[in-house]
């Protein structure tokens, strides 16, 4: 009897033992949960209600830095430009630009001196704003569309000096006459051109400080039609650039948003 009664206490002991060996890890497994990663929300990028946009936005004038910066480095030909940019909903933007362009250059290597007086030009066209929906209001990416055009008088001579021992000015001998033999004098001077281009824009527009923003644009310009004289064409177009089939431009402006 004391044997059996031995034997179950020993049993009891064991049993506890393993209860409090056991019990607290499985506890444990029990309360412990692995934490679920909250889903991270996409991010709200702020957009305006065009609805709430008025129809005139403003004006802006600016004034083009490029053409003179140019010449400058060492361009050729100079321009100078203004622009009136009317803002319609932050969406649309009516543009007008009118500049003065001149050029008084040598051709290379050929002795052909091409001249264009300053002589005025016009361009008109409209913006779009990619960024038109966007919160951010006074940063712009947009393209647009030109038409340009200029009526110039040019000059195309040839160069010569005067030889002192037969008294009279030689020309430069790459301009020969095949028949008669010599040079041929080359001359002409207050032809008259015109010329219609459009132009695709692409530019950006930032703000700088209050009222004040900086831009650029590129253009790709296309000639539509020209009127050029007889004797030779011109080497450089007022407002388009280098007289050709189409011609690429670049504009760096100021920009100044009128308080009204």
């Amino acid at each position: 009897m004391e044997h059996k009664i031995y034997s179950f206490s020993i049993s009891i002991a064991v049993s506890l033992v393993l209860l409090f060996c056991i019990a607290p890890p499985l506890a444990a497994q029990e309360s412990y949960t692995k934490p679920v990663p909250k889903r991270e929300q996409p991010r709200k990028v702020p957009f305006v209600n065009p609805d709430t946009i008025p129809f005139y936005k403003g004006m802006y004038v600016g004034v083009d830095l490029y053409g003179l910066g140019s010449h400058i480095l060492g361009s050729d030909f100079i321009s100078g430009e203004v622009r009136a940019i009317a803002n319609l909903k932050n969406k649309f933007f009516p543009t007008i630009e009118l500049g003065m362009g001149k050029t008084n250059t040598w051709g290379d290597d050929t002795g052909i001196h091409y001249k264009v007086s300053p002589t005025p030009y016009i361009r008109i066209g409209i913006d779009y704003n990619t960024m038109h929906k966007k919160k951010d209001q006074d940063n712009f990416v947009y393209v647009g569309l030109r038409y340009g055009f200029t009526s110039f008088k040019y000059d195309v001579t040839q160069a010569s000096f005067y030889d002192p021992i037969w008294k009279e000015y030689i020309y430069n001998t790459e301009q020969k006459d095949d028949i008669w033999g010599g040079s041929i004098p080359y001359n002409h001077t207050g032809m008259k051109a015109s010329m219609h281009w459009f132009e695709l824009v692409f530019g950006v527009k930032t703000k700088i400080y209050k009222n004040f923003c900086m831009g650029w644009s590129l253009r790709m310009k296309y000639k539509i039609s020209a009127s050029i004289g007889n004797y030779g064409d011109p080497w450089y177009v007022p407002g388009y650039g280098k007289y050709q089939a189409h011609s690429v431009g670049l504009t760096y402006s100021l920009i100044y948003k009128l308080p009204f």
